[in-house]
């Protein structure tokens, strides 16, 4: 059984690393998502810089990294605490692709598609507290956030085994890094770093203003199209 979990937790995580966003930018647009609009391989990108109608498939097969290989520890009579951590892996692969150099989006669809059959109630919770933040304060990632902070508590009310609720924290801790790492590194920023981390927990970018942050070049391109002027002026 040990060996079965180890290989379904390494296939979980090599599912997950599949860059669904990055392939939608590659095919539709000809771009690497992750060189514009927030940089993250997720389908809030595929929303603002490729095509708005290709976030269902790619929401769609984030979902299903999620959900499979969780439905393959079900159907293999993994415990709980096994299939959690076979959703972690999944969640872990799409945040950290493998095929990208470890880069990759925020793993929320992921997330949601391992809740679906590990803990149902627990993403009602999270997706009411998400849109109930969206409705009111206008803020997508804030509401992602108290969402999933909220579901280990969910999962205490709902009186789940502590597996379920260790797997359910494991979750947000995921998310939480990803968000505070980015795929960015700090030293292009000009804000200060304590200010830019918590603008990344909160808002899940490294400014306050979302419209400026999502239609911005990410720094490397910014340093590749300085270059090319430096190049284009010297030959001039």
């Amino acid at each position: 059984m040990l060996l079965q979990v180890i290989l379904l937790t390494i296939g979980a995580y090599l599912l997950g690393s599949v860059p669904s966003a990055y392939i939608a930018g590659k095919l539709i647009r000809g771009i690497d998502v992750r060189k514009h609009g927030s940089g993250s391989v997720s389908g809030s990108n595929v929303w603002a810089s490729v095509a708005r109608w290709a976030v269902v498939p790619v929401g769609i097969a984030d979902i299903l990294k999620g959900l499979i290989p969780v439905f393959i520890a079900h159907l293999a009579d993994f415990s709980v605490g096994a299939q959690g951590i076979v959703g972690l892996a999944a969640i872990a692969g799409h945040n950290w692709s493998i095929f990208l150099r470890f880069s990759g989006g925020r793993g929320i669809a992921t997330m949601m598609g391992v809740l679906v059959l590990m803990a149902r109630w627990e993403l009602l919770v999270f997706v009411v507290v998400w849109l109930l933040c969206l409705a009111l304060l206008r803020n997508s990632p804030l509401g992602a956030l108290l969402g999933g902070v909220s579901l280990p508590f969910a999962s205490l009310g709902f009186g789940e085994p502590l597996a379920l609720t260790l797997c359910l924290m494991g979750m947000v801790l995921l998310m939480m890094t990803k968000r505070l790492i980015a795929n960015w590194s700090f030293d292009a920023l000009a804000g200060e770093w304590k200010q830019v981390a918590l603008y990344r927990i909160l808002l899940d970018r490294d400014i306050r203003a979302r419209e400026a942050w999502i239609h911005r070049k990410p720094p490397n391109v910014e340093r590749a199209l300085g270059e090319e002027e430096d190049v284009k002026e010297s030959r001039e």
